[in-house]
C-alpha cells in the first residue's frame, strides 16, 4: 500500500474511532441523567459503606502487623498518654535489645507492662494509674510548666524513674532543642551588617517584640511596656502591638515563623526582645535561638543559665545584668551609638566563630535534640535497654534538677512577685502535686 494511501485510511481509522467513542460517551451520560436521584444516592451509600469496610480491613491488618502477639519474650512499653508519639511496633535498640512499643493505654488490659510512658503536656491527673512498685514511670516533656504546674514541683517528679526534658541532668536531655545546627549560628544567610542595619533605622525601630501569649508567669509584657517608655520598641504581635505586620505575614504568622522570608523581616531590626514564658534552667527556646540565627541581639530573659549556651562570650543582652527597664534602656542606646561595642555581640556572625566548646560539645554528643522523633525513640530505647539490663529499675527517681522551675520571677523586678496569679498558681500546685503523690505512689 502506498504512504499516502495508508495515511488516508489511518485517518478514516481514527475518525471512526472517536465518533465511536463520542456516542458511547453521549449514552453514558444520557443513561446517568435517567438514574433518579435516589439511586445516585443508594449507589453513594454503598460506596461509603465499601470504604468503610475497607478501612477497618486496614486497620486490622494494621494492627496484625504492630501489635505484638501476647507471648513476646519482648518487654512491653506503654505510653499512657495515648496518641503521643503514635509509635505501635517493636523498637529495635540494638541486635539483641528490643521492646514492644504502644501509644495507647489500652495496652495495658492486654500485656504485662514492664514500663509506662508520659507525655508531659498530654498528663490528664484525674486519669493516671495507681504505681505499682515493679513498674517503671518514664517521663518525656519538653514544654514549660504552664503546661502542667504539677510537674514543677519535686513531689510530682518523684512519681518518675527517669525522664527526658530540656535539661542537662535529664537521662535523655535536650537543652538545644530549638537550636537548629551549628550552622545556623555562624551562617550569615539572613544576616544583615550594622551599617545596613543603621540605615532602615528612618523606617523601623531598633527593638522588635512579637509575642501573642499575653499573660505569662514572667510577666513579659509588663516589663516590655515599661522599656517602651524609655526607648521605642515595634510591636507586632496581639501583645502590645503597636505595628501592623505585612499582609503577606499578618493572616498567619504563628505558624511561619521560620519561614525564610519572616526571618529576612526579623533580620533587619538591631534588638529581639526574647523573654521566655516561664524560668527554668536549660529551658531555651526559639525566642532566643532564632535571634542568633538571623543575627540580631536577643534581651533576653529565661534560663538562669543561658550563658553557658552562648555562642561567645557577648552572645546576648540580660535583663538579670540591669536592674530596671530604665538601665537597660541607657545600655542599648549606647550600642546604638557605637557601632564597635555593638558587633561585639556578633563575633558568631561577623568572625563565624564559635567559642564555646560546651555548646559545641553538647550538640555533637546528642545530635538528635533538634528532632523530634528522634528525641522520643532515644528515650524509648534508654527505657528499653534498662528493662534489658535491669539496672536502676525502681531505684533511679526524678529529681528536681530534671525539671527545675522555680517559683515564677517577675521579668520587672527580677524577684518573685507576690500579686502575680502565677505564683498563686504554683502555691496551688505544689498542694496538688503533694496529693498526687500520697494517692498515687505504690497504691
Amino acid at each position: 500500500m502506498r504512504p499516502k494511501a495508508c495515511l488516508i485510511k489511518c485517518k478514516l481509522l481514527l475518525k471512526c474511532v472517536m465518533k465511536n467513542i463520542f456516542k458511547m460517551g453521549t449514552r453514558f451520560v444520557r443513561l446517568l441523567i435517567k438514574i433518579s436521584r435516589m439511586r445516585i444516592l443508594w449507589i453513594l451509600l454503598l460506596f461509603l459503606i465499601a470504604l468503610l469496610s475497607y478501612t477497618r480491613k486496614c486497620e486490622s491488618d494494621q494492627l496484625k502487623n504492630y501489635y505484638v502477639k501476647k507471648h513476646s519474650s519482648n518487654p512491653v512499653i506503654v505510653w499512657w498518654t495515648s496518641n503521643f508519639p503514635g509509635t505501635m511496633e517493636v523498637r529495635y535498640c540494638s541486635s539483641h535489645i528490643k521492646c514492644d512499643i504502644y501509644s495507647n493505654k489500652n495496652a495495658s488490659l492486654q500485656y504485662n507492662v514492664s514500663a509506662y510512658l508520659f507525655y508531659g503536656s498530654n498528663i490528664e491527673i484525674e486519669d493516671l494509674p495507681r504505681k505499682h512498685p515493679r513498674e517503671i514511670w518514664g517521663l518525656y516533656h519538653e514544654e514549660s510548666p504552664r503546661n502542667l504546674e504539677v510537674l514543677m514541683h519535686e513531689s510530682m517528679l518523684s512519681l518518675f524513674n527517669f525522664s527526658a526534658t530540656f535539661s542537662r541532668y535529664s537521662n535523655v536531655p535536650f537543652p538545644l532543642q530549638y537550636m537548629g545546627s551549628i550552622d545556623d549560628i555562624t551562617s550569615t544567610e539572613y544576616f544583615i551588617p550594622t551599617s545596613v542595619k543603621n540605615g532602615l533605622l528612618n523606617r523601623i525601630s531598633s527593638i522588635i517584640y512579637l509575642q501573642s501569649d499575653c499573660e505569662t508567669s514572667t510577666e513579659r509584657d509588663t516589663y516590655v511596656k515599661e522599656l517602651m517608655k524609655y526607648i521605642q520598641i515595634d510591636s507586632y504581635g496581639a501583645c502590645l502591638n503597636n505595628k501592623k505586620l505585612p499582609k503577606q505575614f499578618s493572616e498567619d504568622y504563628l505558624n511561619n515563623l521560620n519561614e525564610d522570608n519572616f526571618l529576612k523581616f526579623v533580620a533587619r531590626y538591631k534588638f529581639v526582645v526574647a523573654i521566655e514564658n516561664g524560668v527554668c534552667e536549660d529551658y531555651v527556646t526559639e525566642k532566643f535561638w532564632r535571634a542568633i540565627k538571623v543575627g540580631s541581639v536577643p534581651i533576653y530573659f529565661g534560663s538562669p543559665s543561658i550563658r553557658d549556651w552562648f555562642p561567645n562570650n557577648k552572645s546576648a543582652i540580660l535583663l538579670d545584668d540591669f536592674p530596671t527597664p530604665e538601665v537597660m534602656s541607657k545600655h542599648i542606646k549606647k550600642l546604638l551609638n557605637n557601632d564597635n561595642l555593638y558587633d561585639e555581640y556578633l563575633e558568631h556572625k561577623i568572625k563565624k566563630v564559635i567559642t564555646n566548646q560546651r555548646l559545641v560539645e553538647e550538640i555533637q554528643a546528642r545530635p538528635y535534640q533538634g528532632d523530634g522523633i528522634q528525641s522520643v525513640e532515644k528515650f524509648e530505647c534508654f527505657i528499653c535497654e534498662k528493662l534489658h539490663n535491669k539496672s536502676g529499675l525502681g531505684i533511679n527517681i526524678v529529681d528536681k534538677s530534671h525539671y527545675d522551675c522555680p517559683k515564677p520571677v517577675s521579668a520587672l523586678t527580677l524577684s518573685v512577685n507576690p500579686t502575680n496569679p502565677w505564683v498563686y498558681s504554683w502555691k496551688y500546685a505544689k498542694n496538688r502535686a503533694h496529693e498526687l503523690y500520697n494517692m498515687l505512689a505504690y497504691g
